[in-house]
């Protein structure tokens, strides 16, 4: 069972709120939620957090934890972050995300790159090509987004994630709710999600890394595996096929695959 735990951070009317599993003594698995919120939580948490310290973050703004509109960057982001697993006294994590998360991953190890074992990125926003620049998510309605967050729009995961309201109040709710997420993301991916990975990517030269894309992902493309191939040449790029953006959920190995990403990069650290 996880342990919610709320972290102070020097920021007025602002906190970060984590869930912990597993073994606090096991090496660490720091999980960051995409630009839709926590969502599913991690994938394949309960396996995972039998061989992991498992902390999962709930990033400011994302209707757990308050303060989202405190941040302009995210560097800031990541800083506040990083305050917050300081005081877990955590060593060596792992960082892993999923769209918006593994970007602030990224963003994170940039900072502190000797406090990082590894970096585990789904789909990560960063990098942003204009002849391939993926659907604006932030001006499509679900109904047309979907088939490009999801392998199979129609699945009862998508159900899960995006439940159809039931009434009128519950249509407000959710349109709120929409708003409020997309509006906290849209301080770090909008208008052009490149947060200059390639000018900074040296300073993620020693850390191994392992990157994922789907095949059929309309948000952030899989054409972008060869730019990061080229910035980051010892990373391990993947692209799953028939997997969109939202691979970390639709893709039933996928936790397997990070219990595996994370034991082989302690084991090189």
């Amino acid at each position: 069972m996880s342990e919610r735990i709320e972290l102070d951070i020097p920021i007025p009317g602002t906190s970060i709120a984590v869930d912990r599993t597993g073994d606090p003594a096991a090496p660490t698995l720091v999980w960051l939620h995409g630009e839709y919120g926590a969502l599913s939580g991690v994938p394949g948490r309960d396996a995972l957090a039998e061989h992991l310290d498992v902390i999962e973050v709930h990033l400011p703004g994302f209707c757990v934890s308050p303060g989202g509109d405190r941040f302009d960057s995210i560097g800031d982001l990541a800083t506040a972050v990083w305050w917050a697993l300081d005081q877990l006294d955590v060593d060596q994590p792992v960082l892993a995300g999923h769209g918006l998360g593994a970007t602030l991953a990224v963003e994170m190890a940039i900072q502190q790159a000797s406090s990082v074992a590894g970096l585990a990125l789904a789909t990560p926003f960063g990098m942003f090509d204009t002849d391939d620049p993926g659907v604006d998510f932030f001006a499509l309605m679900p109904r047309d987004l979907n088939p490009h967050l999801y392998a199979d729009p129609a699945s009862d995961l998508v159900l899960e994630h995006f439940p159809p309201p039931v009434d009128a109040h519950d249509r407000g709710l959710a349109a709120i709710r929409r708003v409020e997420v997309l509006g906290s993301t849209s301080r770090y991916l909008f208008p052009i999600p490149d947060t200059n990975v390639v000018g900074r990517a040296y300073r993620l030269a020693d850390i191994p890394t392992t990157v994922w894309f789907g095949s059929a992902d309309g948000v952030v493309p899989p054409s972008l595996a060869s730019a990061w191939s080229a910035s980051l040449p010892h990373a391990d790029v993947r692209t799953v096929d028939g997997m969109a953006h939202m691979l970390p959920y639709e893709g039933a190995d996928f936790g397997a695959q990070l219990l595996d990403v994370v034991r082989t990069k302690v084991a090189a650290s």
